[in-house]
């Protein structure tokens, strides 16, 4: 049932494919060294590792996948300070409200690797203060958020050795190892919170019976083989992990607790009460080459779904072929663009890059913004503004809509073009342009190009205490 609920939960709310087509079975890459594990491992100390999160709601998954173990590997990538900066973390409230459908609900780990992997994650400096159902705003913060990408999503079906291996050395032999995140039930569990056992990493809380109601996801960040007990049928319990949960730092020991390994072991304990699925991900930096800049108006969120498409013919009103996105899709509640607090109106960012560089001289990029009725009132709104940004040439260029916006949206599909003339700010006397009252001209001029060629532009945006006047291309002969 979980996994069924998970695949409804991943198509219908970011309309992305199941997480079970991308995770990957861990294999160790490479043999183990001479000497083998170490006795105790603990990856929270290193400085890839957050502070301890208090989570705000039903945010636990996305708090262990995304504010702890994406955070580490992404600055484990990097060589990055966690502590150091906001800009170091990735935030799991960006990530928990894109997929919470606008509800305080829990979800799943998969749900946030799946939106970093499909669109990038925003980090903690970028998306602000902690809001419920908040959704950010500025092309600068979701351009930034496209950089931080998940790669492989690992899985290891309770396999202690694998598992201890991972968080030693990633597998590979490097010199940290990873994090891994699972779930399990957290409502009447017993944590004696005096330990005073043997252990090399110096906790005093561990998990001696499982839970019996709720759910919860938790991240486990290292292991001690010197950790035992013996429980109330006189049985020995040797070695457990460490386990980081999103309580606060002052729940247990600094967030921290152990978890025996026999609990993994034991045939008899259900998949509910504590999942035989643990989860690792490794992670990558991309950096999108074209991207598209728009501001939406509206009213209800889960009403819309975008799609991009490039083509190569410049008279086309409607591209033959687009490509549907995930993010922002009928997705986010039926609230606000920006959430209850904030208002209706958002400038976000979209990648464009593979439609763009899949087509050998592209003449016009798309939008089509669908509108559909996605909550329990339909909303109303219009697209502000929209333009596409160009990184390839390294000055950006930006090619702006050609349709008059703002723009009502309709019921359906809705398409905006914005064709390959550059709007680019040069050096000049606005009066050179102006008519004789002093405004100025829109005539269009017919102007000879650095390469012998003939281009018809227009002027406008004129700035007398900059000397500046922006330019854009009409067509280029």
């Amino acid at each position: 049932m979980r996994n069924n609920l998970l695949v409804a939960l991943l198509v219908g709310v970011l309309g992305i494919v199941p997480a079970d087509a991308q995770r990957i079975k861990f294999r160790a890459a490479k043999p183990l060294p001479e000497g083998g594990l170490p006795a105790a491992v603990d990856n929270s100390k290193l400085k890839f590792f957050p502070p301890v999160i208090d989570q705000l709601g039903g945010s636990c998954a996305q708090a262990a996948g995304i504010g702890y173990m994406f955070t580490y590997e992404m600055n484990r990538l990097l060589d990055r300070d966690a502590s150091a900066s906001a800009d170091n973390r990735l935030s799991y409230q960006y990530a928990w409200n894109m997929v919470n459908d606008g509800q305080d609900q829990g979800g799943f780990v998969q749900q946030g690797l799946m939106l970093a992997k499909q669109y990038g994650m925003m980090t903690e400096a970028d998306y602000g203060l902690h809001f419920l159902f908040k959704w950010a705003t500025g092309y600068d913060r979701y351009l930034h958020a496209m950089r931080y990408r998940t790669e492989h999503i690992y899985e290891y079906d309770d396999s202690i050795p694998l598992m201890k291996r991972y968080l030693y050395d990633h597998g590979d032999g490097s010199s940290s190892g990873g994090i891994l995140t699972f779930s399990g039930q957290s409502t009447g569990w017993t944590i004696d919170s005096h330990y005073d056992g043997p252990s090399l990493t110096g906790y005093h809380s561990l998990l001696t019976s499982l839970a019996s109601d709720g759910s919860h996801a938790m991240t486990i960040v290292g292991y001690d083989d010197t950790v035992g007990y013996t429980d109330a049928d006189g049985r020995r319990h040797d070695g457990a992990f460490i386990v980081v949960n999103s309580w606060g730092s002052w729940w247990q020991d600094n967030g921290r607790f152990y978890l025996p390994y026999d609990f993994f072991r034991d045939p008899q304990v259900k998949n509910l009460q504590l999942s035989n699925t643990v989860n690792g991900v490794s992670v990558t930096t991309y950096d999108p080459k074209v991207v598209l800049k728009l501001t939406i108006d509206y009213t209800s969120r889960d009403d819309l779904r975008y799609a991009v498409a490039a083509t190569d013919d410049r008279q086309r009103r409607q591209p033959r072929e687009q490509h549907f996105l995930q993010a922002f899709s009928n997705s986010g509640g039926d609230l606000p663009m920006r959430g209850p607090q904030f208002g209706s109106e958002i400038e976000i960012a979209l990648d464009i890059t593979k439609q763009a560089e899949a087509i050998a001289q592209p003449q016009q990029y798309f939008l089509n913004v669908i509108r559909s009725f996605g909550g329990t009132r339909k909303g109303e709104g219009r697209l502000v503004a929209l333009s596409a940004i160009d990184y390839r040439s390294g000055q950006p260029v930006e090619y702006v809509c050609r349709d008059t916006l703002p723009a009502k949206l309709a019921d359906g599909y809705n398409y905006f073009a914005v064709p390959l003339t550059p709007r680019f700010t040069v050096p000049a006397s606005p009066l050179r342009y102006a008519d004789a009252t002093g405004n100025l001209s829109d005539d269009t001029y017919l102007i000879r190009t650095a390469d012998g060629r003939h281009a018809k532009v227009r002027f406008s945006t004129p700035d007398a205490a900059n000397q500046t006047i922006t330019i854009r291309y009409e067509t280029k002969e």
